[in-house]
């Protein structure tokens, strides 16, 4: 039907989506076609066809396409070695070869080592010289021995230990001493005992010292007096810790091996052996 320049002697209104015209509408379409879900566009690409007539009777044709939600970045899951290697350092984590994360990267930095937070042969290497250096097994991984030792002279800046290291080579005096006093662990506790058969607590000082090089008194009072008293953060593994009552008199002396440790024979029915220093009221001493 021709279109004049006025108006349009077309149908009201043109306009529907890319079903083809030939397809029935109205009455007749319900018959042909179940109205169960509505038409929509897809979610991802929405085509929209419009037809418009111009006045001078042009047709202008348009699609336009919906913009595609952007996808949600995804997050890489974490590995094993890297869940290791990122646990907090208050939890003492297992961390071994090939984990990653900053929790190695503190490591590095205690080891005195580059800082790339890759657990690997390097960083086994020299946590290896560090467990040796402290008379711990020298497995290469971190375990809870590890941790403690390790934030001990991260804390109080003493790296290596008496073991494995140049002062051991040196065969220090200090070094002598623990390594005596490892000698003698297990050795049954004796009142008076001052031989390997058995050792009260100034019994066993004073043999390990006359072994490493050094005479002692007889006594744990006489000891402490014998000695230069130092302040806990000037002691050193194999200075003489002293134990004070409440007035003030020292009752108990052992070896002391760094971080809170001690080497003494502690009473009947316990041997020679390495244990925590159950008090503040402690004095350390130096021959």
């Amino acid at each position: 039907m021709p279109v004049t320049a006025g108006r349009t002697a077309l149908p009201a209104v043109v306009s529907h989506s890319s079903e083809s015209s030939t397809r029935p509408f109205g009455r007749t379409r319900g018959k042909h076609r179940k109205a169960s879900k509505s038409v929509a566009a897809p979610r991802t690409a929405a085509a929209v066809l419009s037809v418009g007539l111009t006045v001078g009777g042009g047709a202008a044709i348009t699609v336009a396409t919906a913009p595609q939600a952007a996808s949600a970045s995804t997050t890489k899951a974490l590995t094993a070695g890297q869940v290791r290697g990122n646990a907090p350092i208050s939890s003492r984590p297992l961390i071994r070869f090939r984990d990653s994360g900053k929790t190695v990267k503190y490591i590095q930095k205690v080891l005195r080592i580059r800082q790339d937070g890759w657990f690997g042969n390097s960083t086994v290497a020299a946590l290896v010289k560090f467990q040796r250096s402290w008379g711990l097994r020298p497995t290469g991984y971190m375990d809870k021995l590890t941790w403690g030792r390790l934030t001990w002279a991260y804390n109080h800046k003493r790296f290596y230990g008496p073991y494995g290291t140049t002062a051991a080579k040196a065969s220090t005096f200090q070094a002598r001493v623990l390594r005596e006093a490892a000698k003698l662990k297990g050795t049954p506790y004796r009142y008076g005992g001052t031989t390997p058969r058995g050792f009260d607590c100034s019994g066993y000082t004073g043999y390990v010292y006359k072994k490493a090089g050094k005479k002692l008194p007889r006594t744990s009072r006489a000891q402490y007096s014998a000695t230069k008293h130092l302040s806990r953060k000037a002691a050193k593994p194999g200075d003489l810790v002293f134990f004070k009552s409440g007035g003030g008199s020292v009752y108990h002396v052992g070896i002391y091996a760094g971080g809170n440790m001690l080497w003494h024979a502690s009473k009947p029915g316990r041997p020679v052996a390495k244990a925590k220093i159950w008090t503040s009221r402690v004095a350390f001493g130096r021959r």
